[in-house]
């Protein structure tokens, strides 16, 4: 007979059972005193394992050298952020991130090891005889701590990473319009529905992983059986409880799931327009209920086997729901958008039509918008034309692209300086609005003739002043007649500046130590240069060695500690481009990408528009992916000492409002 027909561990338990080495009662008969009949086989003990105390320090030391980069980071943008003034928003930044992780490791760790450690106590009661104890050894429990730990570590950080949604959530205010389908507010859509969808995500990812973790456990305590194909002996009074508990629980939020699933139908793209259509409305609501319906039941079905064995009640709301899924869900819609909708399309989708033109409207600020009659008369054109000189004057005559190469080739004046993008604005001179093109003049250290570390940190630190030309103005050359220009800046206009320095722009993405003992090259004046000191409060005070350290080990950068020019009245500037030094404040507002300076009261300043966005809004046509904006803010930065500020042009927005 061929080995493969025996079944060696069954072989042994029967043999046992004959022996009577596995039956309780047989040991009270012959006593445990040694005395008569043999011992009972022995299990393994369990033991718990300590690892090595070297192992702990050397997990600890790595876990430092690991963390070692975070907490530098997180200690010199607390410095950035105070010196700024912004203190308190970080902090509550900062403050809702790290709640959250807290929160959610928490509540996922207990989740995932209080299950997985229940069900291999419950398991190791029920391990048969003479199968592998795999659940038994030492190192098993630190296994699940460890898995554990991870994932908790994952879903932390996915929780943290939703800080924004949730401050949104948290102080939101009523928008003031309703969508039509549900009415509901709109913030609804733009604060809490995002808020529920993650919960209902983030719980559901917890409670799937548990319950994989779970049968893994119960499996390994069944191994043989499983290897075997052996399934109906792993459904044991141990197992099948609390795996019921677990999967009813997962299948109740996939009920909730979709009951979700009927507010975004308000975000359809299955109709003519944007939003929900009339086959949304008509068929795919009502599959969306019985789906929840059905799947709801199906997690009490799944729960009733908790008291009781008995697969057929949760397969058969199982295959319902599946039913459901594929008839109402999959095919009516398809069959009522061909033979009714597609036939009277225009019938059907009119007011769903008009729902989208409406909320497209009032997502892009555009439901002021009036029609009104205009009758062309070119008599009255040509008088209006004659008395509107002024607005001729300023009538642009240059193109910016002609126009940069010429402040390249005029007034760089050195390689190693360079301009942005050139802008427009307007300026009044004695009473005279004029229309003008600018530029700032920033420093490109790549084109220094020597770039050694003091050059660039210590003393090539800024660029330096404007260039301004009308916009409809040239000289007999053909060159722009310039308002502003050369170095230091000349003006021509009514337009004086006291304060050209630029240490803040949109090319400045390097790090630089001001107000160190080594002066700062200004601007070249013929053979010479000219030199000056940061007088000014931007950037960070290296006022102890504490500092000075952190902002070496943050920019692996032995010369902050080795430089003897750097002293404790020196400052370190960084996150100097502007969009990104907003940015840093104010993660959750879109920049425009065109930033334009401006001369005021003898300074340079930066202005930057900021915008509320969302892809959340109901019913409103999206465009890349977003649907609602608002200019909300306008933010300047100071270009010498870096300073941020924020004026809210849009107070009415809900979103700017929340925030």
């Amino acid at each position: 007979m061929s080995r493969d027909n025996f079944d060696i561990p069954e072989v042994f338990r029967r043999a046992m059972e004959e022996a009577g080495w596995d039956k309780d009662e047989n040991r009270e008969e012959r006593g445990d005193d040694g005395g008569g009949g043999r011992p009972p086989f022995p299990r393994r003990p369990e033991q718990p394992g300590r690892p090595n105390r070297t192992i702990w320090l050397l997990g600890l030391f790595f876990l430092l050298l690991l963390s070692l980069n975070w907490i530098v980071t997180t200690y010199t943008e607390w410095l950035w952020f105070t010196e700024l003034g912004y203190r308190s928003v970080w902090l509550k930044q900062w403050g809702v991130q790290v709640i959250s992780f807290v929160v959610f490791f928490l509540l996922a760790a207990a989740v995932l090891l209080g299950n997985w450690h229940v069900a291999r106590r419950r398991a190791m009661r029920t391990t048969p005889q003479f199968y592998p104890q795999l659940l038994q050894f030492p190192g098993f429990a630190w296994l699940i701590n460890g898995i554990g730990l991870f994932f908790a570590f994952v879903f932390g950080s996915a929780a943290a990473a939703q800080w924004e949604e949730l401050l949104l959530f948290l102080n939101q205010v009523p928008f003031g319009a309703t969508e039509p389908i549900y009415g509901r507010d709109v913030s609804f859509y733009l604060f809490t529905l995002p808020i529920y969808e993650f919960l209902q995500g983030w719980f559901s990812s917890l409670l799937l992983i548990g319950l994989l973790g779970l049968l893994v456990i119960y499996f390994l305590n069944y191994l043989p059986d499983v290897q075997r194909g052996r399934w109906q002996s792993l459904l044991t009074p141990a197992m099948r409880p609390h795996v019921a508990l677990v999967g009813a629980l997962f299948l109740a939020l996939w009920a909730v799931d979709h009951g979700l699933d009927l507010f975004n139908l308000l975000y359809s793209s299955r109709g003519v327009v944007f939003g929900a259509s009339y086959t949304d409305m008509n068929a795919t609501r009502y599959a969306l209920w019985a789906q929840a319906v059905l799947m709801g039941l199906t997690a009490v079905a799944v729960a009733i086997n908790i008291f009781r064995q008995n697969l057929r009640l949760p397969l058969a709301t199982a295959a319902l729901w599946l039913a459901a899924s594929f008839l109402l869900g999959g095919i009516y819609p398809g069959l009522l958008q061909r033979y009714a909708v597609e036939p009277n399309e225009i019938v059907r989708e009119s007011p769903f039509i008009e729902h989208n033109i409406r909320l497209t409207r009032l997502a892009f600020g555009l439901d002021a918008v009036e029609t009104r009659p205009f009758d062309y008369d070119e008599a009255q054109a040509q008088r209006d034309v004659q008395s509107n000189e002024a607005g001729l004057q300023n009538v642009r005559i240059w193109d910016y692209r002609p126009l940069q190469a010429t402040y390249e080739q005029l007034q760089a004046l050195r390689t190693y300086y360079q301009f942005g993008e050139i802008d427009i604005d307007r300026y009044n001179f004695d009473g005279e609005i004029r229309q003008v093109m600018l530029a700032a003049r920033e420093l490109n250290k790549a084109q220094l003739p020597n770039r050694t570390w003091v050059n660039e940190n210590l003393e090539f630190t800024h660029g330096y002043g404007i260039v301004m030309n009308p916009v409809d103005k040239v000289t007999q050359d053909g060159q722009p007649e310039f308002y502003i220009q050369d170095l230091p800046p000349v003006s021509s206009v009514p337009l004086e500046i006291t304060r050209p320095e630029i240490y803040y722009g949109e090319m400045t993405t390097d790090v630089v130590f001001v107000g160190s003992d080594r002066e700062e090259f200004s601007y070249p004046s013929g053979d010479e240069n000219v030199y000056s000191s940061y007088s000014g409060s931007g950037g960070v005070p290296l006022d102890s060695s504490l500092k000075r350290l952190a902002f070496a080990l943050r920019l692996a950068d032995t010369n902050v500690l080795l430089s003897d020019e750097i002293t404790r009245e020196t400052r370190v500037q960084f996150h100097r481009e502007i969009s990104n030094r907003v940015m840093q404040i104010t993660p959750f507002l879109e920049l425009d990408n065109d930033p334009y300076i401006v001369a005021w009261n003898g300074r340079l300043v930066w202005v930057i528009d900021g915008y509320t966005i969302s892809g959340r809004f109901p019913y409103a046509t999206p465009l890349n992916g977003l649907n609602y904006i608002r200019n909300a803010v306008k933010i300047t930065v100071d270009a010498y000492n870096g300073d941020v500020t924020y004026y809210i042009s849009a107070p009415e927005d809900p979103i700017i409002q929340a925030y």
